[in-house]
């Protein structure tokens, strides 16, 4: 296959399961390319997590590989409702899914440009996508995040040992969010592991969706930024920010009573419900390379104690 330069030596360096991987997404995009006369020839990947992210050459667009059309659809579907709830976010290219082999599917959109390290824009475009009535979109998905969440353990090369650990651990912690006493009602949700990725090209400011919208706790989203921000990546600071501004944006009818996500009692639940989610991710992404098993076992190690919180979670 034809790729751009900085793929062609990825590829030369990982895995054979990892390159078929990579081949099937670009073929997707290939096809993609044909039925929209785009040129895919020399496309870039850009990302891997939580989807084939790529940058056909010579283009201001993005395009996202799904791993099923109906995934590619709600998030197409999501972003024009947060536009048309006046929510800052990257509309699609086309406004159609290309359907392709393998069950896979393409979305096309425009390049976001990088990405803000203003963490107060984060809280901005949550706080508005916190505000909409989720009635006002019956067709959103249950927010649950023990779905699909172990698929892939028994294919990863962990021990049985890490695996039972996995197991019992997403079961203790169920039983938990089960008991939950959320403090506010339903909201639209993102849904991330961390504070919303907030793009700005020189023009314009905006989220670029990469998982679809789903309605659930809004605690999720304020406990993922404040986990990633606080305790693994960034300077206080850089929360206090984002919770100020958050805090700024709330409806009176939906006040939370805790000025702070970290003061709620269930903060400690979610947030293990988050890092072990995050955990997932990288325990899946184990088999395509020696730097990504090493990756899933260090941070395996971590969440097993073998360092204290905020943990050494390791070269990002």
């Amino acid at each position: 296959m034809s790729v751009g330069p900085r793929t062609r030596t990825l590829l030369k360096t990982t895995t054979p399961a990892r390159r078929l991987d990579v081949a099937a997404s670009f073929e997707a995009l290939t096809q993609a390319c044909v039925a929209t006369a785009d040129d895919a020839g020399r496309a870039e990947l850009v990302s891997d997590s939580p989807n084939h992210l790529w940058s056909p050459p010579a283009s201001r667009a993005l395009a996202i590989v799904h791993p099923d059309p109906d995934e590619a659809w709600a998030l197409i579907k999501g972003a024009q409702f947060l536009r048309d709830h006046r929510v800052a976010v990257t509309s699609p290219w086309y406004r159609d899914v290309r359907a392709c082999a393998e069950g896979r599917a393409v979305t096309f959109w425009p390049d976001p440009g990088q990405r803000s390290p203003d963490t107060s824009l984060s809280a901005w475009v949550t706080a508005l996508t916190h505000r909409i009535d989720p009635a006002s979109a019956p067709w959103l998905r249950e927010h649950d995040p023990f779905a699909g969440l172990l698929d892939g353990l028994d294919d990863a090369p962990l021990d049985d040992t890490a695996r039972r650990f996995l197991r019992e651990r997403a079961a203790r912690l169920r039983e938990e969010w089960d008991y939950l006493d959320w403090p506010t009602p339903d909201s639209v949700v993102l849904g991330a592991l961390g504070m919303a990725p907030v793009h700005d090209d020189g023009t314009h400011v905006g989220l670029l969706l990469r998982r679809p919208l789903t309605r659930g706790h809004r605690e999720w989203d304020l406990v993922a930024a404040r986990w990633r921000s606080e305790l693994l990546t960034g300077p206080r600071e850089d929360h206090r920010t984002y919770a100020d501004t958050y805090l700024s944006y709330e409806r009176e009818d939906q006040a939370v009573d805790h000025p702070y996500i970290g003061a709620w009692s269930g903060y400690q639940v979610v947030r293990d419900v988050v890092v072990l989610t995050a955990v997932m991710d990288t325990v899946r992404r184990a088999r395509l390379d020696a730097g990504a098993r090493r990756q899933a076992a260090h941070r395996l190690a971590c969440l097993r104690g073998a360092h204290p919180a905020p943990w050494n979670w390791g070269p990002r």
